[in-house]
């Protein structure tokens, strides 16, 4: 029997974890312009692509970091493993940006009055939203979300910009 401290406790953790997440995902398309839009064309350009490569990465990096932080009783290898893991979830974050972008973008081309931010904001706001959906949020879309995102963001990381994104999208009054 829940208590109605355990619920509160429960919708709490899940509203700051939304929230969190969102601005995680802002921070790094606002502070990593370039790779964002690196993550953003791969996404767009070959999604499958981008799932399998976060599968591969997930299969073989993430599962060495678990076993790592795991089953060795060294605190050194421990922290070694939780390096591994995080670095998995910031390079996760940059596809992330660049997923939100994306997804912004069409965003946009539904409501042209809507500026580069808000759309850029709404729609990291809808792909966080949605992977809470009980059951295909959680299931489905969620963990393909994060596959991509793994991926989008090794190939953005991996391919080097010339010169730093222009910033087109921005208005000036």
């Amino acid at each position: 029997m829940f208590i109605q401290g355990d619920v509160l406790a429960f919708i709490s953790l899940l509203i700051g974890t939304c929230v969190s997440s969102w601005a995680l995902t802002m921070a790094y398309g606002l502070l990593f312009p370039s790779k964002s839009l690196v993550a953003q064309r791969a996404i767009t350009e070959s999604p499958w692509k981008c799932m399998g490569l976060g599968a591969l990465v997930v299969a073989t990096l993430g599962l060495f970091g678990v076993i790592l932080i795991g089953s060795v009783p060294n605190p050194i290898v421990k922290l070694l493993g939780w390096v591994i893991v995080l670095s998995i979830f910031s390079v996760a974050s940059v596809g992330m940006a660049g997923i939100a972008l994306n997804a912004g973008e069409r965003l946009r081309n539904m409501a042209p009055e809507m500026n580069y931010y808000a759309a850029f904001s709404r729609g990291a706001a809808v792909l966080i939203v949605a992977c809470i959906v009980p059951i295909i949020g959680w299931l489905a879309f969620g963990p393909a979300l994060y596959l991509a995102s793994i991926g989008a963001g090794v190939k953005a990381l991996r391919t080097r910009v010339a010169e730093e994104a222009p910033l087109a999208h921005v208005e000036t009054a």
